[in-house]
């Protein structure tokens, strides 16, 4: 099975929708599976209703048995109540995403149960609205995440894909999102930082974790004298320190807003943390008033950090891709610009 980043992810299943097959996303975990689906389900319209398969037993997929009675004949016979946390069109949409998340982490017995769903959409006297698709999440068995070796035939049910993170991917959704920039420079300046999974720590550095720091850094009662511990609490010591390092490169930058109202002031730096803080400050400030003078700072950076900062720029604003000054790069950048 190969291993596919999220950008190309996204079509991939997108594709499964259309053609109405079942997709299993595969990834370590915080690598981001979930937030896939909120993506897609935003950009389709749709619903996304997460069900966690590994709350829930054989019972509760095949929905409760009750005894129903025939009107005009008086017999009795066995029915099986739907199960409520399943989709229902009248109440979620005629189009959704189904997904069945922690799938590998369910008991067998429960896996099973969703064969028949599976297969034809339907389990005891629940039918999957016709509008809905359904795509399964996990992680593997080299996660160290209790997760049972899935039983071949729910396999083979299922279109494949390893999820594996992506930097370039990453920063479009952070700059798409309001991730504070200093996030987003420091991990285009370290990014196998990006995703770094250690199942023997406690707190270990992923797209997921890299989010909750966001929030830390939101906040209004922010302490830089201890913000350390509560970075580090979600990622680690060692990339908590490493950020914080880079924090303090980031906030003593000249003034941003300054030197893009006068790029002539720019003064050169080599330093490759100074470089990266930089561009991540300047895509932070990206619009289309103050486009054209980014860019004369831009051309002023050696080449492989011109690429970096208009990568991030058009990831803050994918309209500057039209700007003059932009076109104008691009076009005598071709070569680099991959």
């Amino acid at each position: 099975m190969h291993t596919i980043r999220p950008k190309h992810l996204i079509e991939e299943i997108k594709e499964n929708m259309f053609c109405g097959l079942n997709t299993m996303i595969w990834g370590g975990p915080g690598i981001g599976k979930s937030e896939i689906q909120d993506q897609i389900a935003k950009q389709t319209n749709r619903t996304l209703l997460d069900f966690r398969t590994n709350l829930f037993d054989p019972v509760d997929v095949r929905g409760v048995p009750y005894v129903a009675q025939q009107s005009s004949t008086k017999k009795r016979f066995t029915r099986w109540a739907v199960p409520d946390v399943f989709p229902i069109a009248e109440r979620d949409g005629d189009k959704g995403i189904f997904l069945l998340d922690e799938l590998p982490t369910a008991p067998p017995a429960t896996q099973n149960a969703f064969l028949q769903l599976l297969i034809t959409r339907q389990v005891g006297d629940y039918k999957l609205p016709q509008g809905w698709s359904i795509v399964a999440a996990g992680n593997r068995l080299t996660d160290a995440a209790a997760a049972y070796q899935m039983p071949s035939p729910v396999r083979n049910r299922l279109s494949h894909f390893e999820l594996e993170p992506h930097i370039d991917d990453w920063c479009e959704w952070a700059s798409a999102n309001d991730v504070d920039p200093t996030l987003i420079s420091f991990l285009r300046y370290r990014p196998g930082l990006l995703y770094d999974f250690n199942a023997e720590n406690y707190a270990f550095p992923t797209p997921r974790s890299w989010s909750y720091v966001d929030r830390r850094l939101k906040s209004p009662n922010i302490n830089e004298d201890t913000l350390f511990y509560g970075v580090s609490s979600l990622v680690g010591d060692g990339p908590a320190g490493e950020y914080m390092a880079f924090r303090q490169i980031y906030s003593s930058l000249p003034d941003i807003d300054a030197l893009i109202a006068n790029p002539a002031t720019y003064k050169k730096d080599d330093n490759p943390a100074v470089l990266y803080a930089l561009t991540g400050a300047l895509a932070a400030q990206a619009c289309v008033n103050k486009i054209k003078n980014i860019m004369r700072v831009v051309t002023k950076l050696p080449t492989e950090f011109q690429v970096v900062a208009v990568k991030s720029c058009l990831s803050t604003d994918k309209k500057l891709i039209s700007d003059p000054a932009m076109k104008s790069w691009i076009t005598n950048n071709s070569n680099v610009l991959l």
